[in-house]
């Protein structure tokens, strides 16, 4: 017993340890793979999901049905996390992951039952992937971007599983028509491309816009609601009185001293709108707070205001209209404007929106999505790729090891179960 640790567990705590947790690790991952086994493909089947406040989900794509089990195994949040992860950097193809996963941990039970070591299982797994990854680039086809028909093919692919392949022709003609507008050298930066949902109507309302679209709304209703020949200022600084960073204290003897000091604020707001004013801006978007009393300003010299503005959306705005984005108003003058052809408030499905559109330097679109989905957002990470791959192949790859033949089945098992699922529409 000299050196032999002693382990201290909870009462009830039962601890494994050799083939038998390995079992048990497999068997967790084998569970979250067949629960959303059956939901694989475009013909996949529905799961209702029921949450702890009663709360109904019904849904085919394995991320949302994977988003909301609970689980607390630890091999079973590692697959969870794995469809995470997919999720992110592609936005599809998580239930094939988690099923290739399932199915791959399944045979590996095989052959650890015929006594060849995990690290072993794992090389072959290894030299499988090898050898899939050259046949696949065998076999690719390299994208033209300027063949539409490819990309509208490609993007209702990815959509067909999804909730919105009613509208899959419509939807998918937008997806390609923002990606061909952003494109440049054969490049889609997707964020450039802005996605806003809007509850109401219906997925086929969904429209694309040749600008930019924020989720704000003018700050003020005697403002203009619609600016063409926009001249547009970008602020990082608060158009309102500024409290002091150090505890301070005012002695008023009397009300005229009050009255000089509200004067002497109010002045300080009006110089503030005098600058912006004089710049010839008639569009200010701000990403910190305008004073009441800089609106009732603006408001009498006709200029539009938008204020607390993400940051993200002030860099799509300085790259469209050309103009940067300004930390103080000490130096301000008419060449740190940036332009738009029009900038306009409007009204979709009970919220207000700020349109700006024809900006001299944009390449960024919106899509408004309606209904209230975003299956677009994984159609425009099937168009990313340089290369893609036709349906329907069958994968073969050499077999130094045994455990390469099991990979082969896992992958096999994904064609088979989408055939399946075709056959039964």
């Amino acid at each position: 017993m000299g050196n032999q640790p002693v382990i201290i567990l909870r009462e009830g705590t039962e601890r494994t340890q050799g083939k038998d947790a390995l079992r048990n690790n497999i068997t967790a991952a084998k569970i979250i793979a067949e629960a959303v086994k059956s939901a694989l493909g475009p013909r996949g089947m529905d799961k209702m999901l029921v949450d702890s406040f009663g709360d109904v989900t019904i849904t085919n794509d394995g991320a949302t049905i994977l988003k909301e089990i609970d689980v607390q195994h630890p091999s079973s949040k590692f697959v969870i996390d794995l469809a995470k992860t997919q999720d992110e950097e592609t936005g599809d193809g998580t239930t094939t992951v988690v099923v290739l996963a399932g199915e791959l941990l399944k045979n590996a039970e095989d052959l650890i039952d015929q006594d060849i070591h995990p690290s072993i299982i794992v090389e072959g797994y290894r030299m499988a992937q090898d050898e899939a990854l050259k046949y696949l680039d065998e076999i690719s086809i390299t994208m033209d971007t300027n063949d539409k028909d490819t990309l509208l093919t490609i993007a209702q692919t990815s959509m067909s599983s999804k909730i919105i392949a009613g509208e899959k022709e419509v939807i998918s003609d937008l997806v390609v028509d923002a990606a061909v507008a952003v494109e440049d050298k054969g490049k889609v930066d997707l964020d450039n491309i802005v996605i806003i949902k809007k509850q109401g109507g219906s997925l086929g309302e969904t429209e694309l816009i040749k600008g930019l679209v924020l989720d704000k709304e003018v700050v003020h209703s005697d403002m203009p609601k619609e600016v063409a020949d926009a001249k547009i200022l970008l602020l990082n600084v608060a158009l309102e009185t500024v409290k002091t960073e150090f505890d301070s204290k005012l002695n008023i003897d009397s009300p005229e001293q009050v009255q000089k000091f509200l004067d002497r604020e109010q002045e300080a707001l009006k110089d503030m709108a005098d600058k912006v004013i004089a710049s010839g801006a008639n569009v200010v978007f701000c990403q910190k707070g305008v004073d009441d009393m800089i609106q009732h300003f603006f408001s009498k010299a006709g200029v539009m205001a938008v204020r607390r503005v993400k940051k993200s959306d002030m860099t799509k705005l300085a790259k469209s209209c050309g103009a940067p984005v300004l930390s103080n108003l000490s130096d301000l003058s008419k060449d740190d404007l940036g332009t738009a052809g029009e900038v306009k408030e409007a009204t979709i499905a009970d919220d207000k929106l700020i349109f700006v559109t024809d900006a001299p330097k944009t390449k960024a679109v919106t899509i408004l999505i309606r209904g209230g989905t975003d299956g677009a957002r994984l159609s425009f990470m099937g168009l990313l790729t340089p290369n893609i791959f036709t349906g329907g192949h069958n994968f073969h790859s050499k077999k130094e090891w045994v455990s390469i033949q099991d990979m082969e089945k896992a992958v096999e098992t994904i064609v088979h179960l989408v055939q399946i699922w075709t056959e039964k529409s």
